[in-house]
């Protein structure tokens, strides 16, 4: 399948500084709430961590498959079927799950244990690309990294048409949305990313072929510790757009009910 996955880009983001906001800066201890959780914490402050995982950008266009006619037809109609979208759940959950297990025996040894403990999850480290980052932050890149990859490949096997981290813009007051292309997106990174801000990224966006015909919505979340609870929806903070409205709250009004929060639930935990 001729899928665009992975593509460099060279200078869009900038050193270490632009993490004050998701991470701790020197002499300054990183706000629990940013430390102890993932990526997705990073992005609703600083748009530039929403655009990258490890330094790489999952295509953002529609990503569609091609070839199983017939799957696809049933597949990508108006609704998915309660069997279906419990059978990708499923299979989303497995992406987590591989997510988590991949990275913590990837970094065996980095810790204490065979999981970081808080306080570790608060210490600095250096990403792949060379930027100062808390491990919480560089954990959630890298374990959404590869989950991304897991969900494209399982997602391509079904013969669904889906978009990989689209990024779309919103109006709460219309409820009216539109998709900002990777070209436009590249060109507000150059500008500094200001105007990405309080727009909407997901995951993983299932659709009818046109992105903005959205089916079923799923989004990964990775605990740096407290991975035996359900993952939880960021309140977007002071100063956002949306400030103090739940992040899940916001894309069910943007792309509808089925909305879903995946997390790892099994794998390399104890």
């Amino acid at each position: 399948m001729p899928h665009r996955f992975v593509r460099r880009w060279g200078g869009l983001v900038a050193g270490c500084w632009l993490l004050g906001a998701c991470a701790s800066t020197p002499g300054r201890e990183a706000p629990r709430q940013y430390a102890l959780d993932s990526l997705s914490a990073s992005c609703l402050k600083n748009p530039l961590y929403c655009a990258t995982v490890s330094g790489r950008e999952v295509a953002t266009g529609p990503v569609q498959t091609v070839g199983a006619a017939v799957a696809s037809a049933a597949a990508v109609g108006h609704a998915l079927t309660h069997e279906m979208k419990t059978s990708i759940q499923e299979e989303m959950e497995e992406c987590a799950d591989k997510a988590r297990t991949e990275v913590l025996s990837r970094l065996k040894g980095a810790f204490e244990g065979l999981v970081p403990k808080a306080a570790e999850c608060k210490a600095m480290t250096v990403d792949a690309q060379g930027r100062s980052v808390t491990w919480a932050i560089r954990l959630g890149l890298e374990m959404h990294e590869v989950a991304l990859a897991c969900a494209q490949a399982k997602l391509g096997e079904r013969g669904l048409k889906f978009s990989l981290k689209p990024r779309y813009r919103f109006n709460l007051e219309t409820k009216e949305k539109s998709l900002i292309t990777p070209e436009e997106k590249a060109e507000l990174l150059r500008q500094g990313g200001e105007e990405l801000k309080g727009t909407l990224e997901p995951d993983v966006v299932i659709h009818t072929g046109d992105p903005l015909q959205v089916l079923v919505v799923y989004d990964f979340k990775f605990r740096c510790v407290g991975f035996e609870k359900n993952p939880e929806w960021r309140r977007y903070p002071v100063g956002h757009r949306y400030a103090g409205q739940l992040q899940g709250d916001i894309y069910r009004q943007a792309f509808g009910p089925e909305v879903h929060l995946i997390g790892p639930r099994k794998g390399m935990f104890w």
